[in-house]
């Protein structure tokens, strides 16, 4: 590894969000030189379709002015750097980085985290896909992917989807896997023996998280008292889950819908089990989200969808648990097997911390963007 490359972390990105901390930290413990070049703005969702009309899209990017101060102001130690580094959300940010990479002759680099075209129409589903506005949108991220030198997407299969969907060079695409926190997700050994299990989920509730079939294993699983169901996060799908809970007078669930994030930890190291994607859809079979990664940094037993790019990544029974899509039945049952077997627990739990510490820690996660940079120097 070169121990002379400078990169430019550039944007209005969120310094809190996940993958950003995770970069930065990574390239830290790797002592890569890291100047940052950042006008803040606070990451906020976009549930519907209020929230991506013309106008609303024209302020966001307008409310982006602040970055021209920041590289006024870093310009001289900007012009040191070899990497511009754009970070998420970063899209929009591409079209001020783009113009500063062609005068001082710099690499531009994206990590897209998703497709927000993609995003809109199939995993949000605000927009309708042969719409107007979803064809104007999917025609501007293409174009924005064209002024890069390297796009970063997340595994694999993400790379294919992204190099077809939007015709991208196989030479101006890399890995960059997620990965997760460390020093947020902190270790403990997995060392319950007994059969009293919580299974917890914790994040977003997109559609594609499919929290509905948890709620339908927990309504199967209703009268067993040795296992308990504990929601953290909020989402468009939050009430929906929430009110069917509700209904179904299911007294083993308990909900953090609006905890702090810093009370977050105390509640998700109490897991035993640890839920990542659980619906049949698409993005499911190309991505691995951030929730499985937390967990396997918490060195909990990770039970997510029997999808391509988690049996490319993952072996079932071993450093995972993978289970049916879209089946609440199915998941009631792995809830009972591994409820029912301690040291299966145990054995995951301990692989899938090995499998972390070897592939997705954020020095882990570093090293790899360091060498993809290097590739296109």
């Amino acid at each position: 590894m070169k121990k002379d490359i400078k990169i430019c972390f550039f944007g209005t990105y969120d310094r809190e969000y996940t993958a950003n901390k995770i970069v930065l930290q990574g390239l830290l413990e790797n002592n890569i030189p890291v100047l940052e070049v950042n006008s803040e703005i606070k990451l906020t969702r976009l549930d519907s379709q209020k929230d991506i009309t013309w106008l609303a899209l024209i302020k966001r990017i307008l409310r982006k002015y602040k970055i021209f101060f920041e590289i006024f102001k870093n310009l001289d130690k900007f012009k040191k750097t070899d990497v511009i580094y754009v970070a998420f959300p970063g899209h929009f940010d591409v079209l001020f980085a783009w113009p500063l990479a062609k005068l001082f002759n710099k690499k531009l680099v994206l990590n897209p985290v998703v497709s927000f075209s993609y995003g809109f129409t199939q995993e949000q589903t605000i927009l309708s896909k042969n719409s107007m506005r979803a064809k104007i949108t999917k025609l501007g991220e293409t174009g924005i992917y064209k002024l890069i030198d390297l796009l970063l997407p997340d595994t694999p299969f993400q790379k294919d989807f992204f190099k077809k969907t939007f015709n991208i060079p196989e030479e101006k695409i890399k890995v960059l896997p997620i990965g997760a926190d460390d020093k947020y997700y902190k270790y403990t050994p997995y060392t319950n023996k007994s059969k009293k299990i919580n299974v917890t989920y914790y994040g977003l509730y997109s559609p594609t998280h499919g929290v509905e079939h948890i709620i339908e294993a927990a309504n199967i699983l209703r009268n067993n008292k040795d296992i308990k169901f504990t929601f953290v996060g909020n989402g468009n799908t939050f009430q929906k889950n929430f009110d069917r809970a509700e209904r179904l007078g299911l007294k083993s669930v308990e909900f953090f819908n609006n905890t702090p994030l810093d009370q977050h930890p105390a509640i998700i190291e109490k897991a035993d089990l640890f839920l990542g994607f659980l619906q049949k859809h698409p993005l499911v079979d190309r991505v691995i989200p951030n929730k499985v990664y937390q967990g396997l940094a918490l060195g909990k037993v990770v039970v997510t969808a029997d999808a391509p790019v988690a049996r490319s990544m993952f072996h079932h029974g071993e450093d995972m648990y993978l289970v049916k899509p879209s089946d609440g039945k199915a998941l009631a049952k792995a809830i009972l097997e591994l409820k029912n077997k301690p040291e299966m627990r145990i054995r995951i739990a301990k692989n899938g911390y090995k499998l972390f510490l070897e592939k997705f820690t954020p020095k882990a996660i570093g090293k790899k963007l360091i060498k993809n940079i290097e590739e296109i120097l």
